[in-house]
């Protein structure tokens, strides 16, 4: 009887459904396995962003707000890989960070950096959660620019002849109440520049209180072309020519005259200190006739005037 339901029809027809069965379930878990990059040991990928913009939420005609930062850092993990690479990438990130501000009166609050859009596979947390705003009524004015050098950007010597910019007055706008503090706009010098030189450039303006401090606002425009001119320490040192090469056999010397006989170098006066004469050298192989030529000068640490001289060239014959 037994030998007779194994060799049945019955028999063989429940033997394909129960392999068709296993064979099923073995695709769908090869296919679970492609779909998480074949993390089968169940990994948790993750990823830092930093430097992810907040977006802001409020009465931007009324209001003005002021104390917080405009990025904030967020961490991302995830057992999906490609959800966290495509998260991370600025070019297909879906989410994005907001503080809600609408619902608070003026004054400084509490407010939590909140996480919008993110996908469902990926998990987030942000750095800082919160942050401390501060939220004023918005008021605007008119401010003149005050060009600004710090003393220690001068060399030892250096005085300032003039300073100008290009933007008289700005439009200023802040709190009702911070734009009081405001003490003047400032076109500073970079702090990198040292002004052996005169300087031409862009710079960004700033609001700044009776001390210095920079104060929140928006400054239209927000920069300017600041132009300063500078006394340098100068003195006047002799140039000292040589010739080089070989004279030509025909001639018994050569005589030189000079277009100038001194220089004014211009520096920090170390340099200065430093240099009692500039020399110049030039050539009289191959030269059988008088000839004017160019000698260029220059010293180390210093600029001069001229930065050139021309030398006359005239042969002697025997």
């Amino acid at each position: 009887m037994g030998n007779k339901f194994f060799n049945s029809r019955l028999f063989y027809v429940l033997a394909s459904v129960f392999f068709a069965i296993i064979l099923f379930f073995n695709a769908n878990a090869t296919s679970i396995r492609n779909e998480t990059g074949n993390n089968s040991a169940g990994e948790v990928y993750t990823a830092t962003i930093n430097n992810v913009p907040i977006e802001l939420k409020y009465d931007t005609t009324n209001y003005f707000v002021s104390g917080y930062t405009s990025t904030a850092t967020v961490h991302l993990s995830g057992y999906n890989r490609l959800s966290i690479t495509n998260e991370e990438n600025v070019d297909t990130r879906k989410f994005y960070l907001s503080m809600d501000l609408s619902k608070y009166k003026v004054g400084k609050v509490d407010v939590p950096v909140r996480i919008e859009s993110l996908p469902s596979a990926v998990t987030a947390t942000i750095s800082p959660k919160t942050m401390n705003v501060t939220i004023e009524k918005k008021a605007s004015e008119e401010f003149e620019v005050t060009p600004k050098v710090d003393p220690t950007q001068l060399p030892t010597g250096f005085t300032i002849a003039t300073q100008s910019v290009n933007d008289q007055t700005v439009k200023v706008t802040a709190g009702k109440e911070s734009i009081t503090q405001i003490a003047a706009i400032v076109a500073a010098l970079p702090s990198d520049v040292t002004l052996t030189d005169n300087y031409a450039g862009t710079v960004t303006l700033h609001a700044v209180d009776s001390t210095g401090k920079i104060l929140p606002a928006q400054i239209s425009p927000a920069t300017t072309h600041l132009k300063v001119l500078v006394n340098k320490l100068t003195k006047k040192v002799p140039i000292e020519l040589k010739t080089t090469g070989t004279l030509d056999k025909s001639l018994s010397e050569m005589k030189t005259k000079l277009s100038a006989d001194t220089v004014t170098i211009s520096g920090e006066e170390s340099s200065l200190d430093a240099i009692t004469k500039i020399p110049a050298n030039i050539s009289v192989t191959g030269v059988t006739k008088e000839t004017k030529v160019k000698v260029p000068l220059s010293a180390s640490g210093v600029t001069l005037d001229p930065k050139e001289i021309e030398v006359t060239l005239i042969p002697v014959k025997k």
